[in-house]
């Protein structure tokens, strides 16, 4: 099925550990590119291509959200609001790593879940216009990288119409970031 939206942008810290934070919820979704990097080589023998080999890179993201509250930017890129309640950007400032969450509603009412593990965000380029004879939302784009994590997973996603799927990982999927239902002997 296609898809035919986009929804629920969501973001949690990672924590030194490898651990997550809780999920927070961003503004309203309006877009979202992410361009995972692969490096693919090709061996060469007797005179032609024998075997081809890939490795991930980074992964690129670029999310559109309604707005960017000045809450999201410091939690976003590891800020803090000064007793007056103004952040000052700092060349020092290290962005923490951050987990992204979102859903794609489908044509048959069903969603493509999605988490990308561990990124960082950079702050995104200032923009504006002026009102002129009709009036233009003007909405921030914020773009970041992503790697996998060191277990070498970088995404989790499912479809909650897929027949195996687990209706209560659907259900809880903004509750926190994914992890396998443990096994039990």
């Amino acid at each position: 099925m296609p898809v035919i939206g986009l929804r629920d942008f969501h973001a949690a810290t990672v924590n030194e550990d490898g651990t997550y934070g809780v999920p927070k919820k961003l503004a309203p979704a309006i877009s979202a590119t992410i361009t995972p990097n692969f490096q693919i080589t090709t061996l060469y023998g007797d005179d032609q291509a024998v075997a081809v080999a890939e490795a991930l890179g980074d992964i690129d993201v670029e999310i559109n959200p309604s707005d960017l509250s000045i809450d999201d930017y410091a939690f976003l890129l590891g800020k803090t609001k000064n007793t007056d309640g103004v952040i000052e950007d700092s060349a020092d400032d290290v962005a923490p790593y951050v987990a992204l969450g979102f859903r794609l509603p489908k044509e048959n009412g069903a969603f493509k879940y999605y988490w990308y593990y561990k990124g960082k965000f950079q702050p995104p380029a200032s923009q504006a216009a002026t009102k002129g004879e009709s009036v233009e939302f003007q909405t921030p784009t914020i773009s970041g990288k992503f790697v996998a994590r060191e277990d070498k997973k970088w995404r989790a996603h499912m479809e909650s119409d897929d027949t195996s799927a687990n209706q209560s990982v659907v259900d809880g999927w903004f509750d926190a970031v994914y992890a396998p239902t443990p096994v039990t002997p």
